[in-house]
């Protein structure tokens, strides 16, 4: 994963051959569930209705927080609502 100021990138499959890539405004909402040992998963739901989902992020707060501060500040007031679904 690469998460940059500007957007969030992901390169997966052999060789890392494959690569999806998101802007922050496009995201209308973000869950999460935590792992052991400080890492978790997130979903990305985006404008046009598609998921985004990044699984095993590492240092996972750390990675939260910043995201948060580069979406819209509705979907992080949103997030800390109820976005983390292992704590309802």
């Amino acid at each position: 994963y690469k998460i940059p100021p500007r957007r969030i990138r992901v390169t997966s499959g052999i060789n890392g051959n494959e690569m999806a890539e998101i802007v922050y405004p496009d995201i209308i909402e973000i869950r999460t569930v935590k792992r052991l040992f400080g890492d978790g998963d997130m979903v990305a739901f985006l404008r046009d209705g598609a998921k985004f989902e990044m699984r095993n992020i590492p240092n996972f707060e750390e990675t939260m927080d910043f995201i948060l501060e580069q979406v819209d500040p509705k979907v992080a007031e949103q997030y800390k609502k109820k976005g983390d679904v292992t704590n309802p």
